[in-house]
């Protein structure tokens, strides 16, 4: 059973979209892990673009978490990956970035992932 582990930054409505997503991998049989306690392997970053400092700290986060686990699946979501495609595609650590519109199949483009092995830019202009 694959373990996945989830960060939320920003608003309410990131924590709202995470807990839909940790029941989406609930549901389709993944382990879902606290990030402190056990190494997953699978990160999904829900990520916010608020201020420059939440860029930064969306950064920070998934480049930390290939160091962690350095063959765990880094899946960024949300606001800053809606805005930082570019930036998001050119980070070696990121496997998959999907926009705020991707989030609902997130389960889907992860187990394209696992699939394929290719890197996985999903995200649409809004």
């Amino acid at each position: 059973m694959k373990k996945v582990s989830f960060y939320t930054l920003g608003c309410k409505v990131n924590q709202y979209e995470t807990n839909a997503m940790t029941q989406k991998f609930q549901e389709a049989g993944y382990k879902i892990v606290n990030m402190n306690e056990s190494i997953a392997d699978i990160y999904i970053v829900n990520t916010c673009t608020v201020t420059n400092m939440s860029d930064r700290k969306s950064r920070q986060v998934l480049r930390r978490l290939k160091d962690k686990n350095k063959d765990a699946i880094v899946v960024a979501v949300g606001c800053y990956a809606q805005v930082a495609k570019q930036e998001l595609e050119d980070m070696s650590e990121i496997d998959i970035a999907l926009g705020n519109e991707e989030k609902k199949d997130i389960v889907q483009y992860v187990e394209k992932y696992i699939e394929e092995k290719n890197k996985l830019i999903e995200i649409d202009d809004i």
